[in-house]
């Protein structure tokens, strides 16, 4: 068995923190800009197509499309790595990465530029032919194990974003960060990305809720093309697709057409099969910390993706005349969850939705009532919402995570193994 040497230094919310010498010997401005952990979205200039999307008679919008499908080939790495000090991006992809790190990590935010940087990925729902999820499918549980968002066939399991390779190289119960995670949506299609404030601990790998004096909250974002969401890089989030499904159900207007055009050729076709799905582009943002075995784009495939445009010097993020960047946030709607018996409740209304924790062999699981009816509007337009739980009594967290019997898990998974 290898071994590891690790030096790790956590700041009291467990967030990867810089050595001072380093920093203050690299920057001369002493005064520090704290980054944003709030969970947000916002618009990119791909969410308007008279601006970005023609040009050259070339849909820069397909061009993505296509890297996507290209680097979701399953003989590939999961993610790759675009350092803070990388100048000069090889393919639009890592321009983007590039853009996401940049406009979230401002002047005066002290971190140490060489152990920092983007790790970036694509997911596709439904997966195509050659995408990492149809390879994933044939695998038994035991082999699946590390793939921990990877086990719903149009959505995403809970899961922490974290340095994956030193959990597994510790034992499974060692959870490392990013600072920030992020999701660039380039499609309109397909589950929303829910964030919780759940939180694991990094070096037991027990679940953390909220504080009693805090609630239980969520952040909710459907797919939107352009749109861009944060949140903090600690939180537990997910792509459901059921409840994609349990809106559609009820609401026509959510229901896509899926109806191949007629008489097109084969280039219009593909073309049009990769608008059909659920398309993001992922960034996590790493700060003082760069995660085992996560490396650039394979030089040997990267004349595949498109090339750097000249003629987009901004991507997503569109800049003023005096260099500051131009946001459209996407203002969330606030929908409470009650939660608690003493509510008497619509059982139209509301609705008990429990998922499986990823990886977990179905074992550990989370529950979670929700509001039905104040969903279905917010979600007609790529919309966000703010959801709350209104818990009946201190006990009543509003949220359950079933790993309260660490052994009796064990148990089982050994079983199923």
């Amino acid at each position: 068995m290898s071994e590891i040497e690790l030096q790790l230094r956590l700041d009291p919310e467990g967030r990867t923190a810089y050595d001072p010498e380093v920093i203050h010997s690299t920057n001369n401005d002493e005064s520090s800009v704290l980054l944003d952990y709030t969970s947000k979205t916002c618009l990119t200039l791909l969410a308007n197509e008279d601006s970005v999307t023609q040009s050259s008679n070339n849909d820069v919008l397909d061009d993505l499309l296509l890297d996507c499908e290209i680097t979701d080939c399953a003989l590939l790495p999961r993610t790759f790595w675009v350092g803070a000090t990388d100048t000069k991006p090889r393919c639009i992809l890592e321009q983007m990465a590039m853009e996401v790190f940049n406009h979230h990590v401002k002047s005066g935010i002290l971190y140490d530029p060489n152990s920092s940087g983007a790790e970036w990925w694509v997911q596709i729902r439904p997966s195509p032919p050659a995408g990492r999820y149809n390879l994933l499918c044939s695998k038994s549980q035991t082999e699946k194990e590390g793939d921990e968002e990877e086990d719903d066939h149009e959505g995403i399991c809970f899961h922490w974003d974290k340095d994956e390779d030193l959990r597994l190289m510790a034992g499974g119960n060692m959870y490392i960060h990013p600072h920030i995670s992020t999701v660039t949506y380039l499609s309109n299609i397909g589950a929303p990305t829910m964030a919780l404030n759940y939180k694991v601990s990094p070096f037991s790998g027990d679940y953390e809720s909220p504080s009693e004096s805090e609630p239980v909250k969520a952040f909710l974002s459907w797919p939107k093309k352009g749109k861009h969401l944060s949140f903090d890089g600690r939180y537990l989030h997910a792509a459901p697709s059921n409840l994609s499904k349990e809106l559609n159900s009820t609401n026509k207007e959510l229901n896509v057409n899926t109806a191949s055009p007629i008489e097109i050729n084969e280039t219009i076709k593909k073309k049009w099969e990769r608008r059909q799905r659920r398309v993001t582009f992922l960034v996590n943002i790493w700060l003082n910390y760069k995660p085992f075995n996560v490396d650039p784009f394979p030089e040997s495939m990267i004349d595949k993706l498109s090339k750097v445009r000249d003629d987009l010097p901004r991507v997503l993020f569109p800049k003023d005349s005096s260099g500051n960047i131009i946001e459209t946030n996407s203002v969330p709607v606030v929908a409470h969850c009650h939660q608690g018996k003493e509510i008497e409740k619509d059982t139209n209304t509301y609705k008990t939705f429990v998922w499986p924790m990823g990886g977990s062999g179905c074992i550990e699981k989370i529950e979670m009532e929700l509001n039905l009816s104040d969903l279905q509007s917010i979600s007609k337009n790529g919309g966000n919402a703010n959801l709350q739980w209104k818990c009946s009594s201190e006990n009543d967290r509003g949220i359950r995570l079933s790993n309260t019997d660490p052994e009796e898990c064990e148990r089982k998974r050994q079983k199923l193994e």
